[in-house]
């Protein structure tokens, strides 16, 4: 653990859509489309057919993400077999994602490759990406160090952007409703099929919900500095992205990326003693968030593009600001005064760099019956941390080595195998591996499947130092976290590819798991700490893409998880999850209807009033829209979410948001060459 009436039908329905690691997608493949034809670039050190991997993906296509509505890159990881999140507030606020029981800076996120975390915390706030111009989502599970190095721990989420342009394409929407929610989205985009350039930006902002529970202090409403009781706490964010690419000649290319995101969050100060231990209580704290990445590669083809050789650079500087208030303590019977109540805000933030350098290589060889592909990989990174208000300045450097084989026997069973040897300058050195097979079985469309890996997560600069002195210390002799896992699973595909099942079970142990030592009253002073026992994570993993005809594509998932440490089962983390998505264009005419369901079963979570691990209620979130295709340029579109209305919680002390409706229309024209 780290610390930083329900709709029982509908559970029901949820937790029979067992089943792939399959791409999801809007409207049905043909009948004739398989596997096969599924590129995917995560997992594997070159572009591969999505049944050659031996690890567990999953893949989201950008249809899917538009017709469901789902804005935020965390919602489309709700349906994700594997993948908990955890939302503190309302949307804007920190999201963590936890892939097969992990913590939220063991699964790695991805842009196009690049990483995006934040380099001080090592984990990414899935609050801040939004879904525009998203070709797919790409989800692997397992340790996947040996490929991706550090905080690929758990697995990796890979944001595949809109890149193989081949004519152009411009789209613009926009969108209103629940909360004074609006939203705009637009992208245009140019190429040959060599040669392309697209832009686009994505902008939402929310004046949100109250988050807060109606509490009060001995008689008097709990109300911070500057607020009112009931506030809502909204949100704004904002993403502009760059992206070209082109061929200098038949042999050599080169491509880049720029992305900027700013987000601006309210929310809710927490008390952590009396009168209201562990309840959140309204005030005016705040956050904002900037980040700029910049990336830029050049790719040599040689030998009929047998010898492939790439090298990228990418730069990301991120800052981060928030403003806060800590609730003051009262012992039973007192009766605190409105001025005493008037806390003010006290600031804390991060300013953090990553530049890192990669050059790969990969040459194929063999001929039919066996072909091989050896990719060997350097790496040099450096990453920054700077706390602005005490100056205090550190950075530190990786510099990593590894190879990686793959090879196709017979057309039909695919073996991998990486090896990584990573040198760090402030830790100790790390050595990471993983071995993957996947055996496509001719004629009955069955496919097994396994994998075994280990994986490394370094602490983060804020759990070495901290950033604020007061309350939290920082350890700088803390070492990293460890994990060896597997997992092995069966693929079924029948009826010409119209139902694809898989089903994968998992099993890892995590060792030095870094969490947090919280001292006596009345400081309640915390340092993290590596625990000296292992926590274990081990579970079932079902999925499902089901096209009974050619208008109505379904997809569903399912995940039993026991996760535990030794102090109990680990906070946030359902033994229980399922979600199902579907979709039906009425007799292939313009009208179609989309419904989604998320089912996250009860869990525990920390009650910061205690300290101790408490329940949290089951729940489940159905989502309805529909769409009419107007014109061949424009779409009208709504949706309800949370169509019961459930009242929930993700995080104790935090409601969840209540029931919303939207509507839209999206204007968009593309030409083929």
């Amino acid at each position: 653990m780290r610390l930083h009436s329900k709709s029982s039908w509908i559970a029901l329905a949820s937790c029979l859509a067992v089943a792939p690691s399959a791409l999801a997608q809007t409207s049905p493949a043909p009948a004739d489309e398989t596997n096969r034809d599924i590129v995917v670039i995560t997992g594997s050190a070159t572009p591969v057919e999505y049944e050659k991997l031996g690890q567990t993906l999953t893949v989201i296509s950008g249809e899917v993400i538009e017709d469901q509505g789902y804005s935020y890159i965390a919602d489309v990881l709700r349906q994700v077999p594997g993948v908990a999140v955890s939302q503190s507030g309302s949307a804007g606020s920190l999201t963590q994602v936890r892939t097969r029981g992990s913590e939220g800076n063991h699964t790695l996120a991805l842009l196009d490759g690049i990483d995006i975390s934040s380099p001080d915390t090592g984990e990414t706030d899935f609050a801040t990406l939004l879904s525009g111009d998203l070709a797919r989502v790409e989800v692997l599970r397992g340790p996947q160090s040996g490929l991706y190095g550090s905080n690929a721990l758990a697995g990796v989420v890979n944001l595949i952007s809109r890149r193989n342009v081949n004519g152009h394409y411009a789209g613009l929407s926009a969108e209103g409703g629940s909360f004074n929610t609006q939203q705009l989205q637009g992208n245009a985009g140019f190429g040959n099929g060599t040669d392309y350039a697209s832009i686009g930006f994505h902008v939402l902002r929310s004046d949100g919900y109250d988050v807060s529970p109606s509490t009060t202090a001995q008689g008097v409403p709990s109300v911070g500095i500057g607020s009112v009781a009931g506030d809502k706490e909204g949100n704004e964010v904002q993403t502009l992205y760059v992206r070209g690419g082109g061929a200098i000649n038949d042999a050599f290319r080169v491509d880049g990326v720029m992305r900027y995101l700013k987000k601006d969050t309210d929310f809710d100060g927490q008390a952590y003693n009396d009168p209201i231990p562990g309840k959140t209580y309204d005030d005016n704290s705040s956050g904002t968030h900037n980040q700029l990445l910049m990336g830029a590669s050049a790719t040599l083809n040689l030998l009929d593009d047998k010898w492939i050789t790439k090298v990228s650079a990418s730069y990301l500087d991120e800052e981060r600001r928030s403003k806060t208030t800590s609730f003051p303590f009262y012992l039973p019977g007192q009766v605190p005064s409105a001025a005493s109540l008037a806390i003010p805000l006290s600031s804390s933030g991060a300013d953090a760099t990553r530049t890192k350098l990669t050059l790969e290589s990969t040459y194929e060889f063999g001929g039919p019956g066996f072909v091989s592909y050896i990719t060997g990989f350097a790496e040099n990174k450096k990453e920054t941390y700077e706390n602005p208000f005490n100056r205090r300045h550190e950075s530190r450097e990786l510099n990593g080595i590894g190879a990686q084989y793959r090879g196709e026997i017979a057309e039909q069973l695919y073996v991998f195998a990486t090896l990584r040897h990573d040198e760090n300058d402030a830790f100790d050195d790390a050595d990471t591996y993983s071995v993957a097979a996947s055996w496509v079985i001719p004629g009955i469309g069955t496919r097994p499947h396994a994998s075994y890996g280990t994986g490394v997560t370094n602490p983060t600069f804020f759990e070495q130092y901290g950033f604020t002195p007061g309350s939290y210390v920082g350890n700088p002799n803390l070492v990293p976290e460890e994990s060896k896992g597997w997992d092995a699973g069966i693929q079924q595909t029948l009826f010409d590819g119209a139902f694809v099942i898989d089903l994968s079970y998992f099993k890892a142990d995590l060792e030095h798991e870094i969490y947090t030592a919280f001292g006596p009253a009345p400081t309640y002073l915390s340092t993290p700490a590596n625990r000296t026992t292992k926590s274990k994570r081990s579970g079932w993993e079902a999925s499902f893409a089901i096209n009974p005809i050619a208008d109505i594509g379904i997809t569903g998932s399912y995940t039993n998880l026991d996760a535990t440490e030794p102090a109990g089962i680990e906070i946030r983390r359902p033994e229980n999850q399922a979600a199902i998505d579907a979709s039906w264009r009425i007799g292939g005419g313009p009208i179609q209807l989309n419904l989604g369901v998320t089912y996250n079963g009860k869990m525990l979570d920390t009650d910061f009033g205690t300290f101790l691990r408490t329940g949290v209620d089951a729940y489940t979130l159905v989502r309805f829209g529909a769409s009419w295709q107007v014109t061949d340029t424009v779409e009208l579109y709504g949706r309800v979410e949370n169509v019961t209305d459930e009242d929930y919680q993700e995080v104790i002390g935090f409601r969840g948001a209540p029931q919303a409706a939207y509507i839209g229309i999206r204007f968009r024209e593309e030409t083929k060459r």
